[in-house]
C-alpha cells in the first residue's frame, strides 16, 4: 500500500470518465491521489484523506472540475507558422489548390528544422493551457531531412507534453507535381527519419515521447512503399498514422481503378494500430474496409470544412462499432474546446437531426475513444488507480450551476479552454493557475513568431 502521496488534489468535482464519458463515475467533494506518474486512488476527499497522513503537496479543487487530459489524434504543430500568413487566397479555388500550395508550396518545402522546433513549442503550449495532455503529431517538411524528428521531440520535451511523433513517408518531390513525377526515394529517406527517431524513443518506454510511424497518403506513396511501412511499423510495434480520403474519391478510383481504403487494405497496411485522419468521401465498401481492419479514425471537422472537402460520415462509422477519435491539423485555433462544440454541432446541422452526437459521445471522442486509438487506454484517458496523472483542473466560467447532471453538457455549451486552470501531465504540474511551469511563455511565442516571418519571406512576404 502507498503509504505517502506526492500530490493530493481534493474537494473537487472529480469525473472519471472510466470506460466511457456516459458511464464514469462523477464524485462531489472528490479526490484524487498521485504517486509519482501514477494515480493510485479516486473517491471521496474525507475517505481519501483518512488513508493517507504524508502527502507533499495539497491541492483544493472546490469549487472545480477534475478530470483526465484531453487527447487529439492528429496535429502538425509546424502548421501554426502559416497562421494568416498573408498570400494571395484566389489561386486557392479547390482543395487541390489548397494541399500543393497551402499546404506544400507556402508550408511544408519552406519548413525548417529550427521553425519545426519553434513551432511546436509553441503549439504545444497553447494546447496544455486549453487542456490537452496528449498529441499524435506528423512531421511535415521534407527540405528539412534528416534529423527534423530530433527537432520536434526537443520541443515536446521542453514543454511537457505527452506525445505519439512521426515524420510522414511521401514519394511527393518539393516543387513537383505529384500528377507529374514521384520519387520512391523521397519516401526511403521519410522512413530512414521515423526509423533513426525508433532507436532513440522505443515504442513501449517510460518517456512521454513514443514513436508513430508517419505515413502521407494512398495516392502519394506506390503499394511498395506501403509495405515497407507496414513492415517497420510490425518490426518496432510502433503503429502507424495517416491521411485517408482526405481528398475526392475520384482522385484515386480514376487513376487507380480503387478508393483509398481499398489500395491501403491490398498493401497490408490497415489494422487496429493504425490512425487515419479525415476519412471524408467513402462509400458503404470503404467504410466495410475501414471497419473490418479496425482502423482508429481521427475526425478533423475544421479543416476538413476549410478544404470544402465535405463533411465526414462520423454518425455512420459511430453506428457500425468505429472507434472515432477527434484531431485537428494545428489549423485555427489549438483550443480542443472549439473542436468539441464544432464536431457537435456540425453533424447535426449536416444530417438535420438534432439527435445525433449528444455529449457524451463527442467528449469520449477526446478521452476514451483517443486513448484507445493510441493504444493507450490502459494509462491515459480516465481518472482511475494505476492510469498515468495526466489531469484537469477547470475552474468553470459558467452562467447556471456545474454539478453532476450538468457536468457533460457543460463541455459543449459552456466550457472553452480559458477555463483550464491547471494541467498535470505523467504526475508533474506543467500549467498552474493558468500559467506554464515548465517554458517562458513569452520567449516560446516571440521565437515562433520569428520563425514564422523566416518562412513568410522565403514565400515573398516581409512584415
Amino acid at each position: 500500500m502507498v503509504e505517502a502521496l506526492d500530490i493530493l488534489i481534493k474537494n473537487g468535482l472529480v469525473a472519471t470518465f472510466e470506460r466511457d464519458s456516459l458511464s464514469g463515475k462523477i464524485i462531489p467533494e472528490g479526490a484524487v491521489a498521485i504517486k509519482g506518474n501514477t494515480i493510485v486512488d479516486v473517491g471521496e476527499t474525507e475517505a481519501i484523506k483518512k488513508k493517507y497522513t504524508r502527502i507533499h503537496r495539497t491541492i483544493d479543487a472546490s469549487g472545480k472540475i477534475v478530470m483526465p487530459g484531453f487527447i487529439i489524434t492528429h496535429t502538425h504543430m509546424a502548421y501554426v507558422l502559416g497562421h494568416n500568413q498573408p498570400v494571395d487566397v484566389t489561386q486557392l479555388k479547390s482543395f487541390w489548390d489548397m494541399l500543393q500550395k497551402m499546404g506544400w508550396e507556402w508550408l511544408e518545402d519552406v519548413t525548417t528544422g529550427e521553425g519545426v522546433y519553434a513551432a511546436t513549442r509553441y503549439s504545444a503550449m497553447k494546447m496544455l493551457k486549453n487542456g490537452t495532455t496528449t498529441v499524435c503529431e506528423m512531421v511535415e517538411g521534407p527540405n528539412a531531412l534528416p534529423g527534423v524528428l530530433e527537432y520536434s521531440a526537443r520541443a515536446v520535451e521542453e514543454t511537457g507534453i505527452r506525445a505519439q511523433i512521426g515524420y510522414e513517408i511521401t514519394e511527393r518531390i518539393p516543387g513537383v507535381s505529384i500528377l507529374d513525377k514521384v520519387d520512391p526515394g523521397m519516401a526511403d529517406r521519410g522512413l530512414e527519419e521515423n526509423l533513426a527517431f525508433m532507436e532513440k524513443y522505443p515504442h513501449g518506454g517510460e518517456s512521454l515521447i513514443r514513436p508513430r510511424l508517419g505515413v502521407h497518403t494512398a495516392y502519394t506513396n506506390s503499394p511498395d512503399t506501403l509495405k515497407k511501412a507496414r513492415e517497420a511499423a510490425d518490426r518496432h510495434g510502433c503503429g502507424i498514422q495517416i491521411h485517408i480520403a482526405e481528398i475526392p474519391r475520384a482522385f484515386l478510383t480514376e487513376r487507380y481503378g480503387k478508393s483509398a481504403p481499398a489500395i491501403l487494405e491490398d498493401a497490408g497496411l490497415l489494422g487496429p494500430d493504425v490512425v487515419a485522419a479525415h476519412c471524408i468521401d467513402l462509400d458503404e465498401e470503404d467504410l466495410e474496409v475501414l471497419r473490418r481492419n479496425s482502423v482508429n479514425i481521427s475526425h478533423t471537422p475544421m479543416t476538413n470544412s476549410l478544404g470544402g472537402n465535405g463533411v465526414a460520415r462520423v454518425p455512420d462509422m459511430l453506428q457500425k462499432g468505429m472507434n472515432v477519435s477527434l484531431g485537428h491539423d494545428c489549423f485555427f485555433t489549438l483550443d480542443t474546446a472549439e473542436y468539441l462544440r464544432y464536431t457537435y454541432l456540425l453533424h447535426k446541422a449536416h444530417n438535420a437531426n438534432p439527435m445525433l452526437l449528444p455529449p457524451f459521445q463527442v467528449l469520449d471522442m477526446v478521452l476514451g475513444n483517443a486513448a484507445k486509438a493510441l493504444g493507450m487506454e490502459k494509462e491515459i484517458g480516465s481518472i482511475e488507480a494505476g492510469k498515468r496523472a495526466d489531469i484537469l483542473i477547470i475552474k468553470p466560467d459558467s452562467p447556471t450551476p456545474v454539478v453532476p447532471s450538468s457536468l457533460l453538457s457543460y463541455y459543449t455549451m459552456t466550457f472553452t479552454g480559458k477555463d483550464v486552470e491547471t494541467v498535470l501531465v505523467d504526475g508533474k504540474i506543467v500549467v498552474e493557475k493558468g500559467t506554464m511551469t515548465t517554458v517562458n511563455e513569452e520567449e516560446v511565442k516571440a521565437a515562433c513568431i520569428e520563425e514564422a516571418k523566416k518562412l513568410w519571406a522565403r514565400n515573398g512576404i516581409s512584415v
